[in-house]
Parts: C-alpha cells; sequence; structure tokens
C-alpha cells in the first residue's frame, strides 16, 4: 500500500535538539574539545565586553562557528550563516536552540577584532597545543618547520608605484616593478614574492608553523610580509619560545644557511635543515648521523598542515587585507587542524 504525505504543520519540537545528534558523529567530539579549550579565556573575552547596553552575542558561540567553517570549508560567513539557521546539526554545535534567532554575518566582522586582537588568536592556538601536551601528543624531541605563500587579497592590477607615476597606467606589461617601489593600494602588507624559480610572482603574505614530527601537532604558527628573511626569522621567533634546549629544529633547504645554524645553536637548539648539494653549511658528522637521518624521513609531515590550511581551512587565498588580520585567520585554521587531528588521535 502506497503511503501518503502528510502536510508539514508540527508547531512545536518534541526533542531537545540534542537528541537529533547521533551519539557516534564526529562533531560530538569536537564540541567537547572546543570547550574545554574555550572555558579558560571565557573570563578574558567577557572583560572585552560592556557593562551596560544590549547582551552581545556569546563569545563562544562565534568561535565555534567560524570553527565550522573549517571543519566544513565553508567559502563565506554568509554561506556559514546559511548553514547555521536550517542545519540542526550547526545549530547545535554552535550552542543554539531550535527557535533561537542566528545572528547577521556582519557581527563576524564587527567582532572579529573583539575575539582575536591583542594575541587571542595565538592564545587559542596555545590552549589547543596544551589540551595536546596534556593528552600526551607532544612528546617528541623533534618539531619540524616551514613556510608557505598565502595570496593576498588584491590584484597585480593594484601593484602600482608609490611616487604615483603610474596610477593612469592601465597595462603593465612590460614595466618593472619591485616591492622597493611599489605597493598595493589594496593591501599595503601584500608583497610580489615567488617561492622558488620557475614559479609565478604574486602578491602575498607568508605563513610559518612548527609541528610536531610525531603527530603533525601544530605548536606555533605566524604570518609576516614575504620576504626572503622571513622563514629563518619566524623559525628562530617560534623556537625560542617553543623549544628546549637539546630539542632537534628540522627543516628543508632554505633553511641550511649560518643565520639559522648560529641562531639555532645561540638556544640551544640542534638544527636538522636538508643539506643543499652545493655549499651546504652543515659538517658531514651531523648529515651522517642517524639523529639525521630520522630527521629527514619526518620533514614532510609540516605538508599535511599546510594542505589541510589551504584547502579545507580555504587559506589558498585569505579574504582578509593585512597582515594582523591574516594572522588571526592562519591562527584559526591551525587551531581547527589541531582540534580535528586530536580527536582522531583519541579515537
Amino acid at each position: 500500500m502506497v503511503g501518503r504525505e502528510s502536510l508539514q504543520t508540527q508547531l512545536f519540537a518534541s526533542v531537545p535538539l540534542e537528541y537529533k545528534i547521533p551519539q557516534d558523529h564526529p562533531l560530538r567530539k569536537l564540541r567537547l574539545l572546543c570547550d574545554e579549550c574555550l572555558k579558560p579565556w571565557m573570563s578574558a573575552w567577557e572583560s572585552r565586553y560592556s557593562d551596560v547596553g544590549q547582551p552581545g552575542i556569546p563569545p563562544a558561540q562565534l568561535i565555534r562557528a567560524l570553527l565550522l567553517m573549517a571543519f566544513y570549508s565553508i567559502k563565506s560567513e554568509r554561506s556559514l550563516c546559511e548553514h547555521i539557521e536550517f542545519n540542526y546539526l550547526f545549530r547545535w554545535f554552535v550552542g543554539l536552540d531550535w527557535d533561537d534567532v542566528v545572528w547577521d554575518h556582519s557581527v563576524f566582522s564587527k567582532n572579529r577584532e573583539r575575539l582575536f586582537g591583542d594575541g587571542a588568536a595565538d592564545a587559542l592556538l596555545g590552549e589547543v597545543a596544551n589540551l595536546a601536551e596534556s593528552r600526551g601528543f607532544l612528546s617528541s624531541d623533534r618539531l619540524v618547520v616551514d613556510g608557505t605563500l598565502i595570496k593576498a587579497w588584491a590584484s597585480m592590477k593594484s601593484f602600482k608605484a608609490d611616487d604615483g607615476s603610474e596610477d593612469d597606467l592601465i597595462n603593465f606589461k612590460g614595466t618593472k616593478r619591485s616591492n622597493k617601489t611599489h605597493s598595493s593600494r589594496t593591501d599595503k602588507d601584500a608583497r610580489l614574492y615567488r617561492k622558488s624559480k620557475g614559479q609565478e610572482s604574486m602578491l602575498c603574505h607568508m605563513g610559518h608553523i612548527l609541528v610536531d614530527s610525531v603527530t603533525g601537532i601544530i605548536r606555533a604558527c605566524r604570518v609576516t610580509p614575504a620576504t626572503g628573511t622571513a622563514e629563518v626569522e619566524s623559525a628562530l621567533d617560534m623556537a625560542e619560545e617553543h623549544m628546549k634546549a637539546n630539542q632537534i629544529l628540522v627543516g628543508d633547504r632554505l633553511y641550511d644557511q649560518a643565520k639559522f645554524l648560529e641562531g639555532a645553536g645561540k638556544q640551544g637548539i640542534r638544527a636538522h635543515p636538508r643539506a643543499k648539494s652545493k655549499g651546504s653549511r652543515l659538517s658531514g658528522q651531523t648529515t651522517k648521523s642517524a639523529s639525521y637521518e630520522a630527521s629527514m624521513k619526518t620533514r614532510y609531515i609540516v605538508e599535511r598542515s599546510f594542505g589541510w590550511i589551504k584547502g579545507s581551512g580555504r587559506m589558498r587565498q585569505t579574504m582578509f587585507q593585512g597582515t594582523e588580520k591574516v594572522s588571526w585567520q592562519f591562527a584559526l585554521m591551525a587551531s581547527a587542524m589541531n582540534l580535528v587531528r586530536i580527536r582522531n588521535l583519541t579515537e
């Protein structure tokens, strides 16, 4: 017998929203991990709000919503709000009930500095890393460092001469352009740069991460203007803050230079960059050791993190302008990747 469709006229939900979420759904573990990381910072976020006026959106809900963007590769904050409106799984994860009104997408823009300014984005990543350490996922004596280019939210046509001589120039083909004489009118912090020979030059920022060589957990990250010395400088900066004496710092061939080796030596850290085929600064005793061979086997684990951040996190090209805002987004995507990694390691 053929069943008959009934009219969708039910006015009230008969069960709590949480009952609709399967017990084995991946977001359940992620929600617990998120709450555990956000709890220590709630008082600090609350202190950034006024004691008078209309109540704002709880900061924990905004953070969880932005993490959802990374987990499900949602393309924009406007689209995110639409998903939360009709997807009860997302409603539950964010912390909304059946009938709660979803905020406008502009709320993220108005609260971004309040949520991530003054080092709050890096502090959130630090809390996630501390959570991983408390569960024994950061016990390796080796850390891997690397950098990647993040395409800026700026057109090549916005890269014009600082003296104004190219303001009316429509076609820049055949003109010589340099970061010393030119800058982007859209993003002043973007630099014209290419990672290696044979690749195209583009306006970009440079992201740097420090990764555990066994679990792939990101310990720290930075975003800087794209320059030839940024990778080494950021690596030494992160190593000084997050590494202990006698630990090993692994890198690719770009780090095989005197500045990196001497800087790591002053910090008491053993540097294991990939040796250059010509003009290497590493001694033969170092490159022939068993410890160095073990380091080279773990060197590529950092690429997984970049792949996740640029793929799921949609950071191949940022939608923000300025190094500061790009660094907030980069730290948030690193935190999201760490949460997924912790969930997978605990299963």
